[in-house]
């Protein structure tokens, strides 16, 4: 939305970064968003914002209170503040809301170990493991099918996060199956083969929630905010006459992943300013280690949520 009210070069870059990809996205009936506008009384906003932002998603900028309100109630609660500070130099503040909830199409049997609560399951899907070659080394993926158009792919590499979560997002086609994986009995990150019953990517990981605050402002030129946090001058004439640049981009995200389902949300907030006998294998995955997840709508393959555990 910010690309459609921005000038050049800053409508360039936001369009650039948001991508084409999610039409079928916003239909998906797991997933609901909102837009939420607040601006300080003098700040004027130009007529044609009723098309992206109508007045019943705009509010007068006073005080946090009703910011957080506004957090707590688009995310059912799985998220409490705000992400963006309101100093005196906030003129407006912008904020996206996003709620994915999901169930697994095959959910896990939970039980405690080591203090800590567990998940596991034995799929025969064998395809639903994948291994590929990436600029960070090997990548094993599980894929977590969920009841409807969402999936959570599990990523396991023996890179650090930001090598391996940033392969897996690059990550196209088909990768070595895991039919192909365990008819040659090849190992791989995080995967090993075991004897059992049947042939299965048998899954063994930790329950997780997971909470952080990003501000996107420390790499600008991967969201395309590059030119529209220069305060030099303003970049949104299509919003308000007042010259108006980004001061502060943060972006606050949870992510649970329970034995029968996935919730997350996420908040992005601008604020400007001026196993017996056994005869089969089966591929054995222990997450005991640190790991990535990716939130992926099927159809469209457009990443909603990406994260990573690190295990201790």
């Amino acid at each position: 939305m910010l690309a459609e009210v921005a000038d050049e070069p800053a409508h360039t870059e936001l369009a650039e970064a948001a991508g084409g990809r999610y039409g079928g996205l916003l239909q998906a009936p797991e997933l609901r968003m909102a837009l939420g506008l607040w601006t300080r009384p003098e700040i004027e906003l130009q007529p044609g914002v009723d098309r992206f932002l109508p007045p019943e998603v705009r509010g007068t900028l006073t005080d946090r209170a009703a910011l957080d309100a506004w957090v707590v109630e688009q995310t059912d609660g799985l998220l409490q503040r705000m992400p963006v500070q309101l100093t005196p130099e906030v003129l407006l503040v912008l904020a996206s809301a996003l709620v994915l909830k999901t169930e697994w199409a095959l959910p896990f049997e939970e039980y405690p170990r080591n203090d800590r609560r567990w998940l596991s399951r034995a799929d025969t899907d064998l395809d639903s493991l994948q291994v590929y070659d990436s600029a960070a080394g090997p990548l094993t993926v599980v894929t977590v099918r969920g009841t409807g158009e969402f999936d959570v792919r599990l990523v396991v590499g023996d890179g650090g996060r930001a090598a391996v979560l940033s392969a897996a997002l690059e990550l196209d086609g088909d990768g070595v199956s895991g039919s192909e994986l365990l008819a040659a009995e090849r190992s791989a990150p995080g995967v090993q083969v075991i004897d059992s019953m049947q042939p299965t990517v048998a899954l063994s990981m930790p329950y997780f929630e997971i909470e952080a605050e990003h501000d996107l402002l420390e790499h600008p030129e991967v969201f395309g905010l590059t030119s529209a946090s220069d305060a030099s001058s303003g970049h949104f004439p299509g919003l308000s006459p007042q010259p108006l640049a980004i001061g502060q981009a943060r972006q606050a995200v949870m992510a649970r992943f329970s034995a029968t389902g996935f919730e997350a949300a996420a908040v992005t907030a601008m604020a400007m300013a001026a196993g017996a006998a056994l005869g089969a294998k089966a591929l054995y995955v222990n997450l005991e280690r640190s790991f990535g997840f990716i939130a992926v709508h099927r159809q469209t393959g457009v990443p909603v949520v990406a994260g990573w555990l690190n295990y201790s």
